[in-house]
């Protein structure tokens, strides 16, 4: 057995699997330090442009912005992803990575003054990216997993790819951040934008010749462009699967609520509210190093672990608990009523330096030293508790979807939880600068409940299988590798 496939934790692996890992483990590294690398400044830089020098007063500006971008998804997501099972996954794939370059591209050319439009127009085509990539990754990855690995039947060696898998996303994307932030203090913003948009470029011819369906998945997938109607079945298929069971529907609505409440943390609160407590680029670069550090070990551990429980009784239970849960917001909402973010004019600098060097490692106000502590804490543990709950979820829903609408059922997903968030960041996006965080983080904690309920009431019907599942369009023929469940 291949040092791979011990690493991923897979038992007799086939060549097929093998294959599939090495595939996993060339990208998933690259696409890590490519998109993350300027995670921690885009919106910041870009609020702080379209709000004339001035984040809060930009804030309301980008919020627009990420609207547009999430109504223009909200169109293209599910139509996208039905694509992607119609075509195959690396076509989609390839195109998003295109679009992202020009996106990357066009923000290295913005500054205080740059007209709104232009901004619009960065939004609208990294919608368009992100409209094409969504759910195409995981159909990809699950269709041929199933093919490469069917005697793994009770999905435990899934589970535990997955978190391997995950772990080294976060490993990636924990080291890069740093990197980021000395390259902006070295050069600036746009040039790392521009290094993003060359790198966006590169991965597209490199999916365009790696990510290949094995023959019994393309078999399928030809199936369905002969079938009468093809396309079409396969995009009306999709919105029927999601009322084809209550376990389906009620779950699938209430993670789509939870869900919404993460695009709203991602979209408005969460660099905001790092900047307020750390106040430079270097702080929230090395802070949110720190808070990934553990992340990683919680990722590849989520998968050892959830081997010995039980997805039915933990995953309900996990979605309460969760990053983005009902708990994790109120506590961050009693961490900031408690302890006041400082003022600039009143902070007492702390910069720790590269040994030998005059290069920040990094840096935090001294007045932020215990509500920064508390709020590591309250990251660690929900990352760690969101991290195992997909596991567990992603073990109960590869046998639930069936492969001929997976990319697009994939895609609806995200979709259903953009429809939901748009309300969600118009609302808060005008809220937070009026109110601030605490009274924000307590509103949203009630949204996030009321969708970890709903995963409740699903989780209490019984869990259909895939090919136990009803729809329109009478099933294919199973091949070989679709007699497993």
């Amino acid at each position: 057995m291949g040092i791979f496939a011990r690493f991923f934790g897979l038992q007799e692996p086939t060549d097929k699997a093998i294959r599939l890992v090495r595939t996993m483990v060339l990208l998933m590294p690259t696409m890590a330090a490519t998109f993350m690398i300027s995670t921690t400044f885009w919106m910041i830089y870009l609020a702080t442009r379209i709000g004339g020098g001035d984040l809060m007063m930009g804030l309301p500006m980008i919020g627009l912005l990420v609207i547009i971008q999430l109504v223009l998804r909200t169109f293209l997501d599910y139509p996208s992803g039905a694509l992607g099972d119609y075509i195959g996954q690396r076509f989609v794939i390839a195109i998003a990575l295109t679009c992202y370059a020009i996106a990357f591209w066009l923000a290295s050319t913005i500054d205080v003054g740059t007209p709104y439009i232009h901004f619009v127009a960065i939004y609208i085509i990294m919608g368009i990216g992100q409209s094409q990539e969504s759910g195409a990754w995981g159909a990809w990855f699950d269709n041929n997993y199933r093919v490469a690995m069917p005697h793994d039947k009770d999905r435990k060696m899934y589970g535990v790819m997955q978190g391997r898998a995950g772990m080294i996303f976060q490993l990636v994307s924990t080291f890069v951040l740093l990197p980021g932030a000395w390259l902006v203090a070295l050069y600036t913003e746009r040039w790392v934008f521009r290094l993003q948009a060359i790198m966006s470029v590169i991965l597209a011819i490199v999916v365009m010749r790696v990510v290949r369906d094995f023959p019994e998945a393309q078999a399928l997938r030809d199936k369905q462009k002969s079938a009468p109607g093809g396309y079409l079945h396969i995009l009306t298929d999709g919105l029927k699967f999601l009322g084809s069971s209550r376990f389906v529907f009620f779950s699938i609505m209430g993670e789509t609520i939870l869900f919404a409440t993460g695009v709203v943390w991602w979209e408005i609160l969460l660099f905001p509210f790092y900047f307020v407590y750390l106040l430079s680029y270097v702080g929230i670069s090395g802070f949110r190093t720190l808070v990934f550090i553990p992340n990683v070990a919680a990722a590849e551990r989520s998968g050892i672990w959830s081997r010995r429980f039980d997805p039915i009784k933990w995953v309900p239970r996990l979605r309460l608990l969760q990053f983005c849960g009902f708990f994790f917001y109120m506590l961050l909402s009693l961490t900031t009523f408690v302890f006041r973010a400082p003022t600039p004019a009143e902070a007492h600098m702390i910069t720790f330096f590269l040994p030998l060097t005059s290069v920040p490692l990094f840096e935090l106000p001294a007045e932020s030293v215990v509500p920064l502590t508390l709020i590591f804490i309250i990251f660690t543990f929900g990352d760690f508790l969101g991290a195992f709950g997909d596991v567990l979820s992603q073990r109960v829903f590869i046998d639930v979807i069936p492969n001929r609408i997976r990319n697009s059922f994939y895609s609806l997903r995200p979709t259903l939880v953009i429809l939901c968030a748009i309300p969600l960041i118009y609302f808060f996006s005008a809220f937070l600068p009026l109110f601030g965080f605490g009274p924000s983080f307590a509103l949203i904690a009630i949204v996030a409940l009321s969708g970890a309920a709903l995963v409740r009431v699903g989780f209490s019907y019984p869990v259909p299988k895939a090919k136990d599942i009803e729809i329109t369009v009478e099933e294919m023929p199973p091949t070989e590798s679709q007699q497993y469940p």
